[in-house]
């Protein structure tokens, strides 16, 4: 397909929507439309009542709902639009890699700011022994 040949209608349609969200993410409808509401999301209309949602909106609902990870949620749209809409199919999977590019890179907790993460956390004896089993594997890594 020509870049820019498809027409709104053709890629909102190939947008999941709140059902296809909320049968990725492993919630109920509801929740996407709460969700949706709390983050002042505005879906995508198509046919007049079809609510549809970006790739991007799709991956913050699920990263709100901490259910499926952000790679299964991903890797199901990509079948469901292999499967339903594979003229969309790859630009859906560059959406979903902007996406993941766009987000900040993780970095190390110092070992002394972990060990007084466990520390506040846990009871002392299971500090103790936490933290000696850290420090074992950081010492064998």
């Amino acid at each position: 397909m020509v870049a820019g040949a498809a027409t709104r209608s053709d890629v909102v349609r190939a947008l999941p929507t709140f059902s296809d969200a909320a049968t990725l993410i492993g919630i109920d409808p509801s929740g996407i439309t709460r969700i949706v509401k709390r983050l002042d999301i505005e879906p995508q209309m198509w046919g007049g009542r079809e609510k549809h949602l970006t790739v991007a909106d799709l991956l913050t609902i699920a990263s709100e709902a901490q259910r499926a990870s952000l790679e299964e949620v991903a890797g199901g749209l990509i079948e469901l639009a292999e499967r339903d809409h594979p003229e969309r199919a790859r630009d859906i999977t560059a959406e979903i890699d902007r996406y993941f590019d766009e987000l900040p890179k993780p970095t190390a907790t110092a070992a002394d700011t972990f060990v007084a993460e466990l520390r506040a956390a846990l009871p002392k004896q299971w500090a103790d022994k936490a933290e000696a089993i850290y420090r074992g594997h950081a010492r064998s890594s």
